[in-house]
C-alpha cells in the first residue's frame, strides 16, 4: 500500500474540498503581500491593480499575470527583507544589544546578515499561517469583502514581533553574533559610508581606514611627495569647502594653516605653497597638511564617537 505523502504547501479546507498551494508557486506569496502598508506596496505600481477583495485572485488566472510577474515576488521579498532587517540586533563596542548601524545599502549584498534578511521570509510566512493571516483567513473572506490596509506603524510591530519570534525560536542571534563580530571589508559596498569608515580604522588600525606601504611613499624631483600612500591624502578631499574650512579651523588651526588649505584647494602644487608661506620645502608643507588631517581626523572620530555610544 502506498504511503501517503506529507503535504508540501499550505491547506485551505473548504466545503467539500482541500487545496494544496505549493509553497513554490506565485500565488504562496499572496499573504504577504496583504498585510504589506500601501507605503511599501506602492513601489511597485501594477501591485494596486490587485483587488483587496482576494476571492478572484485566489480562485481565477484573471490576475495571474500580475502575481506571476517576478516584480510581484521581488517586491514582496525586498519589502520583507527590509523590514526585518530593522530588527536585526547586533552588539555596539560596549556589548549591548542595538539595531544594525547605518543603512542596508551600505552594506553588500553578500553580506550574511543581508542575506539572512531574505533566508527569514519564508519562516515569517509560516508563522503568518500559524498566527491567522494565512491562507485559510484569504479563502475564508466573501466575495466583495475587501482586506484593510494595514497602517505602516502596524506592519512594523507585526514584523518586529514576528523576526523576534523567528530568531528566538531558530536560535540564531549566536550566528548574528557571530556575523558582526567576524565583518570582512567586503562585506561593505564600494562607496564610502561612515559605518564603513568607521570598520576599516579598526580593520587597519589607524584613524584613516586604509593601508600603508612606506615603500610606496616617494618624493618627486620638484620636492612634492606622491600622496598615493599618505595616510592622510584624502584630506583635502574631505575639507572642499571654504565653510568647511572655516568651521573646522575656528578652533583648531592658525591662519597660516587656513591659508595653506586655501591655496591647496586653489591647485597651488606643495613648492608653490611653501615660497608663499616661508617653508623652504614642500615637504614641510606637506608634513603641515598631514599634521592638520590628523587633528581633522580626530574631531572626526570623536564626534561619530558620540554618535556610537547613543
Amino acid at each position: 500500500m502506498t504511503q501517503p505523502k506529507d503535504p508540501k504547501g499550505f491547506l485551505v479546507v473548504l466545503p467539500g474540498e482541500i487545496i494544496e498551494i505549493p509553497q513554490d508557486s506565485d500565488k504562496s506569496w499572496l499573504t504577504l503581500f496583504y498585510s504589506l502598508p500601501k507605503e511599501l506596496a506602492e513601489k511597485w505600481k501594477p501591485a494596486f491593480d490587485l483587488p483587496r477583495c482576494p476571492y478572484e485572485v485566489l480562485r481565477t488566472d484573471k490576475y495571474d499575470s500580475i502575481v506571476c510577474d517576478d516584480m510581484f515576488k521581488l517586491l514582496v521579498w525586498d519589502c520583507y527583507s527590509w523590514s526585518a532587517w530593522q530588527f536585526f540586533q547586533v552588539k555596539d563596542r560596549k556589548g549591548n544589544y542595538r539595531d544594525i548601524p547605518g543603512d542596508v545599502k551600505q552594506y553588500a549584498g553578500y553580506f550574511p546578515l543581508w542575506r539572512l534578511s531574505y533566508n527569514i521570509i519564508p519562516y515569517i510566512r509560516m508563522k503568518f499561517e500559524q498566527h491567522g493571516l494565512g491562507f485559510q483567513n484569504l479563502y475564508n473572506i466573501p466575495q466583495g469583502v475587501e482586506v484593510p490596509w494595514l497602517t505602516y506603524q502596524q506592519f512594523s510591530n507585526l514584523i518586529g514581533n514576528v523576526t523576534d519570534m523567528v530568531i528566538a525560536e531558530e536560535n540564531w542571534q549566536p550566528m548574528i553574533d557571530a556575523i558582526w563580530e567576524n565583518r570582512t571589508v567586503e562585506d561593505y559596498e564600494t562607496t564610502s559610508s561612515t559605518v564603513k569608515t568607521d570598520f576599516m580604522r579598526k580593520w587597519y588600525h589607524n584613524r584613516s581606514g586604509k593601508p600603508i606601504s612606506l615603500d610606496e611613499m616617494m618624493e618627486s624631483e620638484n620636492g612634492d611627495i606622491f600622496e598615493v600612500a599618505d595616510p592622510r591624502s584624502e584630506f583635502e578631499q574631505m575639507v572642499i569647502s571654504e565653510m568647511q574650512i572655516a568651521a573646522f579651523a575656528e578652533q583648531n588651526i592658525t591662519d597660516k594653516d587656513r591659508e595653506i588649505l586655501k591655496l591647496r584647494m586653489d591647485g597651488h602644487t606643495e613648492q608653490e605653497i611653501a615660497d608663499k608661506v616661508g617653508y623652504k620645502t614642500a615637504s614641510a608643507v606637506h608634513k603641515r597638511i598631514a599634521k592638520i588631517a590628523s587633528a581633522y581626523e580626530d574631531f572626526v572620530t570623536a564626534e561619530y564617537g558620540k554618535y556610537l555610544d547613543k
